[in-house]
């Protein structure tokens, strides 16, 4: 019987998922509004509810997300690791405009999914950078995949840095660009993350 209801709700579960997954979908949403239908969305676990934000935030640029919950003496918080990145190996950017553009990136996808996420508890917080590069391998060309870049921080912590909680993380102006207000937060995150890897001084743009 045990066995009987585990399969019951797994399948429950995975309706949930796909029902929140299929509402996203609606391309006249903002990814703001996406995640904000996600987050009222009281049929879907709190795992399930981070997993479909981060989806809604990032679409086909989430490479892969892990999840891990800790119970401690304050309640229930998670660790999480995304992998982010682009479709494209082409980029119009010089190379001394690469690594801090690609950084700039990676702390306001951060910013945006904390500050949407300010109700859960997150502790352990760890970001790659995965993008597509042409390779050469003889008279063999092609592009592949490589994790370029990967930090982590505590969550918490970047939540307490100066301007987080008080500007709007999707402040920009008419062409998507990101305000002062919001790239002075972006700075000081990428002042108090640590780096794990960092493979920039690698790649040659030409």
């Amino acid at each position: 019987m045990k066995t009987t209801a585990n399969k019951i709700s797994q399948i429950v579960s995975i309706v949930l998922i796909f029902s929140a997954f299929f509402l996203l979908n609606d391309c006249s949403k903002s990814p703001q509004e996406k995640v904000k239908t996600v987050l009222a969305n009281a049929q879907l676990s709190e795992e399930d509810k981070i997993k479909m934000a981060a989806f809604s935030l990032f679409g086909e640029r989430l490479k892969e997300i892990d999840i891990t919950k800790v119970d401690d003496t304050k309640g229930t918080k998670y660790e999480i690791y995304l992998g982010f990145g682009g479709t494209s190996a082409l980029t119009f950017l010089g190379s001394d405009q690469y690594a801090n553009q690609m950084k700039l990136e990676l702390a306001l996808g951060t910013y945006r999914f904390l500050q949407c996420l300010k109700g859960f508890r997150i502790g352990k917080y760890r970001m790659s950078l995965i993008k597509p590069f042409f390779i050469k391998n003889g008279e063999a060309r092609g592009a592949e995949e490589f994790e370029i870049y990967r930090f982590r921080a505590d969550a918490e912590e970047l939540k307490t840095i100066e301007g987080f909680q008080e500007t709007d993380s999707f402040a920009s102006d008419n062409y998507d660009v990101p305000t002062e207000k919001v790239i002075e937060v972006l700075n000081r995150i990428v002042e108090n993350w640590k780096v794990e890897l960092d493979q920039f001084a690698r790649i040659e743009i030409k």
